[in-house]
This record gives structure tokens, C-alpha cells and sequence, in this order.
């Protein structure tokens, strides 16, 4: 069985994985058809936007949690589910798989991503690490938002 909406919503858990706005983020400043009313409109958009911008400055601070301690887990699992519901949604398909194929992705992207930055780290400097992990982030999020 082929469903690019199951592939589409994987890629949304992976980037949700490494950035938890981004895979949400990047369906409302696609204005994705899976998404309802308010959430297709350029101010839903500024607000996605300044969401997804905030993280990705606050994921380089020394205090910003783990993303494997439990609330950053948990909010991960949840966007991405969201993310793949909405993808699901938009290609007029059933959404709880696509919600559960989402959220399994992002659990693994997260410990993916959290021990290669770690190793990464120790190669280059830390921000240089955490910023190549913004740029899949993104690009895994725009892939799985086009459709």
C-alpha cells in the first residue's frame, strides 16, 4: 500500500523530533488544506512563524531543557500527532494512523537527534551542531508540508 500521506507524516514527526514547532509550523505557513479556518490565515501564520523562530533561539540556550526529559517529549509526541492528523486531513485520509506514524517518528528523531548533536559537539562547536540540526529540522518539515 502506498500512501504519500503516511511518508509525508513521517517526515513531519522526524522534524517535530528535532524541533518541536516545526512540522506544525511549517503546515500553517503552508497553508496546508488539512487545517481548519483561523489557522490558514497570514496572521496564524506570523504567529507559526515567530513560534518556530523563538525555538530555534531558545534551543541554543545552556537552561533549555532536554528534549528527552518528559514535558519535551510528551509536547513533541502531541505536535507531531497533530502534524500528521493534519497531513492526513489534507490528502483526505484516515487520520490516526498518520497521527500515530507522526508520533512514533518523533520519539525516535528525538534521541537521534539529541545523541548526534551530542557527538557532534564534541567536533565542532556546539551552536555550529545545533544549527545544522535547525536545517533538517526545517527541511524534513518543508518536505513533509509539501503535497
Amino acid at each position: 500500500m502506498r500512501d504519500s500521506s503516511l511518508v509525508r507524516a513521517a517526515l513531519a514527526g522526524a522534524a517535530t523530533g528535532l524541533r518541536s514547532t516545526v512540522g506544525v509550523g511549517a503546515l500553517v505557513d503552508s497553508g496546508s488544506s488539512g487545517l481548519g479556518g483561523v489557522l490558514t490565515t497570514p496572521p496564524a501564520r506570523v504567529v507559526a512563524g515567530l513560534g518556530v523562530a523563538g525555538e530555534l533561539v531558545v534551543d541554543k540556550l545552556p537552561t533549555t531543557p532536554s528534549r528527552l526529559e518528559p514535558p519535551g517529549l510528551l509536547a513533541r509526541v502531541a505536535l507531531a500527532a497533530v502534524a500528521g492528523a493534519v497531513i492526513a486531513r489534507s490528502a483526505e485520509r484516515r487520520m490516526a494512523p498518520a497521527a500515530v506514524v507522526a508520533a512514533a517518528t518523533a520519539v525516535v528523531s528525538a534521541r537521534v537527534g539529541h545523541d548526534l548533536r551530542g557527538r557532534a559537539s564534541k567536533h565542532v562547536p556546539p551552536f555550529v551542531a545545533a544549527a545544522g540540526e535547525d536545517v533538517v529540522a526545517i527541511g524534513l518539515a518543508v518536505l513533509a508540508a509539501r503535497g
